[in-house]
């Protein structure tokens, strides 16, 4: 791996990876895959419901536990774990990406140890969703304050080893922060035994050490491979590649609240034509795996993307003018842009990498047109701190990876959103919503999604860069794995090892 995860409870996870291995050591009512263009849910051997109803009117949906679903530790899963997981979740200061859920949710409510209620404020098309997070042990935290810094400090948390309290088919058997996670056969899984002895998940961020444990044998699978590096691994004749599909995009969001001039959507605009994406993706060879992003919808939601938003062309004399009518001209003569004597000067932050490579080459772009970045690098963990945890930036290059419900904006761009990391608002966003979310099915929640991905793209709080899929590269000895956008680790229980 090119980078550890940041924390091994569900409810305080804070990136796509977190997600993945939190997956494999906790266990949801539910099951979710993605089948045929889109996201399935399901109960099979890693659902702890065995069995769902809705209610007459569809506005209640009533789960039913596995009788044998119990946690690591030998303590029986109840519904009064569900109960506690959904409540801390709704805690603000517990800072959940599953709080989101109850935009729609009314209560969760344990009818005995076994069966557990959902009460939605309105029939919804999402219901599945918003009743399958991962849950947790209260019997582990329910004396832990409500709040993501407490239970993210819990001391199975932070040294798991054999003592962290999960349900999935793994539990930790290691864990040295920045080097290496170990995952062995969770022994009172109620599922199918993992075909594997023990998963060793190493930390390299440098990308060429990392191809070359990858190519001398010493490392089975490398993810996520960098782009750059694709076309030498497809010559190897005992590798096969795997690619997720796009559901990711790259981005630079630009914080209002750290720097005046991004408050400015023209600003935003003119920043925006400045950067030449077309070329820094044909500069890096990935055009294969990433393409210009014109706005928060990826590729795999293409009934939600409008077709009169395009990604913005290069149109750096453009930039000038827009610039040139706000005021900002260059009085001194110093190449950079000045207003009411103060320059056009903000820092970029982002990590080492094909990231940086693309930051450096913005950088300069952006100095085309009289604008001065400062870069600075920083540790993917330090990085996600600083955008995502505890916002402390002007701008960023990163990445996201988004939820397979095209309600995954309300993340990012409604106002008040725990991700909206710019302090955007817009009354056509914040409006939009609610009619989206009330819809009686996806189609009809199409439309409005569609508006408000349209109106976050005109707006431009982000400099939208570019979409790409992420790529796993296996020896051929690993078999029996299911890659796709949905996760790559979503079947590791299933991998084995051909002799």
């Amino acid at each position: 791996m090119g980078s550890d995860v940041s924390t091994l409870l569900p409810l305080v996870e804070a990136t796509s990876l977190d997600a993945d291995i939190n997956a494999l050591l906790y266990r949801g009512l539910n099951s979710a895959r993605w089948a045929g263009g889109r996201i399935e849910y399901m109960l099979d051997d890693l659902s702890l419901a065995e069995r769902w109803e809705f209610g007459p009117d569809s506005t209640t949906l009533t789960y039913h536990i596995r009788p044998d679903a119990v946690w690591s530790d030998g303590e029986p899963i109840d519904a009064d774990d569900v109960v506690f997981t959904y409540e801390l979740a709704r805690q603000p200061d517990v800072a959940s990406r599953y709080y989101v859920f109850w935009e729609e949710l009314d209560s969760v409510a344990a009818l005995d140890d076994r069966r557990v209620t959902f009460y939605f404020k309105r029939r919804s098309p999402r219901m599945l969703l918003h009743s399958g997070a991962p849950i947790i042990p209260k019997h582990i935290f329910d004396s832990v304050p409500a709040d993501g810094a407490s239970l993210a400090g819990h001391p199975s948390v932070v040294h798991p080893d054999s003592v962290l309290v999960v349900s999935g088919p793994f539990r930790v058997a290691t864990m040295v922060p920045g080097e290496r996670l170990v995952l062995e056969p969770n022994p009172r899984t109620f599922s199918e035994r993992p075909a594997l002895d023990r998963v060793v998940f190493r930390i390299i961020p440098e990308a060429t050490t990392l191809m070359i444990e990858f190519m001398s044998g010493r490392a089975d699978v490398i993810y996520p491979v960098s782009l750059t590096q694709t076309s030498e691994l497809a010559e190897a004749t005992d590798v096969r590649l795997a690619t997720t599909g796009p559901r990711f995009y790259e981005f630079i969001p630009l914080n209002g609240s750290a720097f005046a001039p991004f408050k400015d959507s023209d600003v935003r605009r003119a920043i925006s034509y400045a950067i030449d994406r077309e070329g820094i993706l044909a500069g890096q060879g990935i055009t294969d795996y990433a393409s210009p992003a014109a706005g928060p919808y990826p590729p795999i939601f293409p009934d939600l993307a409008d077709p009169s938003v395009q990604p913005d062309a290069h149109l750096p004399d453009s930039a000038r003018a827009i610039l040139s009518s706000k005021g900002w001209r260059d009085s001194d003569g110093d190449g950079v842009l000045d207003k009411d004597g103060r320059p056009f000067h903000f820092t970029l932050v982002t990590e080492a990498g094909r990231r940086s490579d693309a930051a450096t080459i913005i950088q300069s772009q952006l100095a085309g047109i009289g604008i001065d970045v400062e870069l600075r690098l920083l540790e993917h963990g330090t990085l996600i701190d600083r955008v995502f945890v505890e916002p402390d930036f002007q701008a960023a290059l990163v990445g996201w990876a988004v939820t397979l419900d095209p309600e995954y904006l309300v993340q990012q761009f409604a106002r008040d959103a725990y991700y909206n990391v710019t302090d955007y608002t817009s009354v056509a966003v914040d409006s939009l919503i609610p009619l989206a979310r009330s819809a009686a099915s996806l189609a009809d929640a199409a439309p409005y999604w569609r508006a408000v991905g349209a109106t976050v793209a005109r707006d431009r709080p982000y400099a939208f860069l570019w979409f790409y899929t992420e790529v796993a590269a296996l020896s051929d000895r690993v078999r029996d794995t299911r890659i796709d956008i949905y996760s790559v680790f979503q079947n590791l229980h299933q991998w084995r090892i051909e002799p």
